[in-house]
């Protein structure tokens, strides 16, 4: 494993550089909030990585690329991803590989988190971003 300006890469990514990154910031409710994704093209899909920091402490949040291109208007999700858990810190951290999507297909859409109800169930977004590719 090697650090490339505070991103982890691994031996098995074809590319040392992300091709999609977001500034994932809180809304309104949770204005400390921030965050970081990272996109990484693989031959058959992407690695993401994501970081957050000053999340509501100990909880479990929803987190998703949504198919709209503005964080006011995000429209359906496009591609959920595993819940996310904060420690007692408010860290949160998320490294997935995915072969059922291209960055392509979420490049410039929004990336969304949300905190969970009680039942489980997504509830308000505290956070959101936007997928823009690195030249």
């Amino acid at each position: 494993m090697q650090t490339n300006d505070n991103v982890q890469t691994f031996s098995f990514m074809s590319a040392e550089r992300p091709v999609l990154e977001a500034e994932i910031l809180g809304g309104a409710d949770y204005p400390d909030i921030k965050g970081e994704a990272y996109v990484y093209f693989l031959p058959d899909g992407i690695y993401l990585q994501a970081d957050f920091d000053k999340l509501p402490e100990n909880n479990e949040f929803g987190f998703h690329v949504h198919e709209g291109l503005i964080c006011e208007a995000p429209g359906e999700k496009l591609l959920p991803l595993p819940d996310m858990y904060s420690d007692r810190n408010g860290k949160s951290s998320m490294q997935i590989y995915l072969d059922r999507v291209t960055s392509t297909q979420i490049a410039g859409k929004t990336i969304m988190m949300h905190i969970k109800n009680e039942d489980g169930t997504d509830g308000i977004t505290i956070a959101c971003g936007i997928l823009n590719r690195i030249l």
